[in-house]
């Protein structure tokens, strides 16, 4: 890595530490730049504006991201086993990041958690160009085991998923909510993974 690349990973690494405990309008350029030791001119210099900032590190973490659950996806796959590929998705950032130059895996859920509150207009574009794409492969995977599932069932299946997977692996200290940490963060994904296959095989389509 050359210099230039090491000052924006060093730059990109307070960056998610500053917005995901602070959030995008709680951050200051300033703080980003006093976390990082550097001056505030050269974070211009390599990003831009602050939003530029945000949406370029959460494109850099969310191409990681992607990496790991993708190849943990396509080896489930194989198995054809669905509880495998929940769960080998969800619990790819803590079992195969390997780089960890601007975030661990874990830092990363955390930051990708408080994504979810931000504005849209600062999110939307990179959560459609960067990171969506691979989210829909998994979910697409998972539901052709349910194939009879109404969209909109499906998606309150999901986004309680997603819930309570957060909850899961954003809480420690790199969090907002200042919840105790959950110890043993994989086998509570493995639970969570066997309890939502287990929900999703009780499904019964509603009557016309």
């Amino acid at each position: 890595m050359n210099k230039s690349d090491a000052t924006k990973a060093n730059i990109m690494r307070a960056a998610i530490a500053r917005f995901t405990a602070l959030g995008f309008d709680g951050t200051s350029m300033r703080d980003v730049a006093n976390a990082a030791g550097v001056n505030i001119g050269l974070i211009r210099y390599h990003f831009g504006s602050k939003a530029d900032l945000y949406r370029d590190t959460l494109a850099h973490v969310s191409e990681q991201y992607n990496n790991v659950c993708l190849s943990a996806l396509a080896q489930a796959r194989e198995n054809g086993d669905v509880e495998e590929i929940i769960y080998s998705w969800l619990a790819a950032p803590l079992t195969r990041w390997e780089d960890s130059t601007v975030a661990s895996g874990e830092e990363v859920l955390c930051f990708l958690n408080k994504m979810g509150y931000e504005a849209p207009e600062l999110t939307h574009e990179v959560y459609e160009s960067h990171y969506s794409y691979a989210l829909q492969e998994w979910q697409q995977a998972v539901q052709t085991h349910f194939p009879g599932m109404a969209h909109a069932d499906w998606l309150w299946c999901m986004t309680c998923l997603r819930g309570m997977y957060f909850n899961i692996v954003a809480h420690n200290d790199f969090t907002l909510w200042s919840l105790p940490a959950i110890r043993g963060k994989e086998p509570a994904i493995r639970r969570l993974a066997a309890d939502m296959v287990a929900l999703l095989h009780t499904y019964t389509p509603a009557s016309n």
